[in-house]
């Protein structure tokens, strides 16, 4: 429950920091979602001093309860925003069968006796993420988009649910990677580069969760300047009212952030190459005293 707590605080704080900016109320509603998800954990503890056995692997609870959180809210929080003048409808999680098909394969990540599909449910929803993404980007290229002249973003059109949908991406991701990271042998590279997509998730996998812990901190920072770069909704609403858009204005501050993650995640990518070389070694080292520690063979001896 700490770590929701400490969760919801950033989302507070990063609300206060930036409250100026139009888009500021995504931080305040994540913040709220934390505090649910909270109250929801401290209620399971109550039931657990009536049967231990509830809260065995306590953080494991603990992820599973914000996943469960977000998941919820974001099949009730719009995955597309709506553009009267273009007659594009809003469209909320659940009435997506892409968002539910997501949701779905989040939810089997979670589940104990469902793990071992986990890889499959991984695939799933990172293919799920981007083809909303493509489809959304993708109708920006319909004539009656283009000749409207307006210099549309994908991010314009992409709704809080599925930023949410990518939390809870992550948050399974860096569960998945932090309880593989239990083995005590070194970590070979077809078990940390699959991680490596998320930044910092590899660097977990290997057991530096401070270190890519951080790095995903820096991609989400980058995400949210990339979306505090969106056209508001609100100012989509107004404009629709009267059947026309917003005025052009330039866009090109939105490359700023998008290269920020780019360089990112290739220098996340180059972390995990460094410290999966430690890794190798220490790998190597390890086989060469297992191999020396080995008794003689007798029979050579005798030769």
């Amino acid at each position: 429950m700490r770590g929701v707590l400490l969760l919801g605080m950033l989302f507070l704080a990063a609300f206060l920091l930036a409250r100026g900016n139009a888009n500021a109320g995504v931080f305040l509603f994540l913040a709220v979602v934390c505090a649910g998800v909270a109250i929801a954990v401290a209620f399971a503890r109550g039931l657990g001093r009536f049967n231990g056995t509830i809260l065995a692997g306590r953080g494991r609870v603990d992820r599973n309860l914000l996943v469960g959180g977000l998941l919820l809210v974001g099949l009730l929080t719009p995955w597309s925003v709506p553009v009267a003048s273009l007659h594009w409808p809003q469209t909320f999680g659940w009435q997506s069968p892409v968002a539910l098909a997501i949701t779905g394969a989040l939810i089997v990540m979670r589940i104990g006796p469902m793990r071992r599909y986990a890889v499959p449910a991984v695939v799933i929803a990172g293919l799920g993420l981007a083809a909303w993404a493509g489809w959304l980007s993708a109708q920006l290229l319909t004539p009656a988009v283009r000749a409207t002249g307006f210099p549309f973003l994908p991010i314009d059109l992409l709704g809080e649910g599925w930023y949410l949908a990518v939390l809870a991406l992550v948050i399974s991701v860096d569960g998945i990677a932090s309880d593989a990271s239990g083995d005590e042998r070194p970590a070979r590279p077809g078990e940390v580069w699959p991680f490596a997509i998320v930044p910092g998730a590899g660097l977990v996998r290997m057991r530096y969760p401070g270190r890519g812990r951080l790095w995903m901190g820096a991609a989400a920072v980058s995400v949210f300047l990339l979306q505090a770069n969106a056209i508001v909704p609100a100012e989509l609403q107004f404009y629709g009212s009267f059947g026309g858009l917003p005025p052009p204005r330039p866009r090109g501050a939105a490359l700023i952030p998008l290269a920020l993650g780019l360089v990112v995640w290739l220098a996340s990518l180059l972390d995990t190459q460094q410290k999966l070389r430690l890794e190798q070694n220490a790998d190597a080292r390890y086989a060469t005293a297992t191999a020396l520690s080995r008794p003689a063979d007798p029979t050579r001896r005798a030769r």
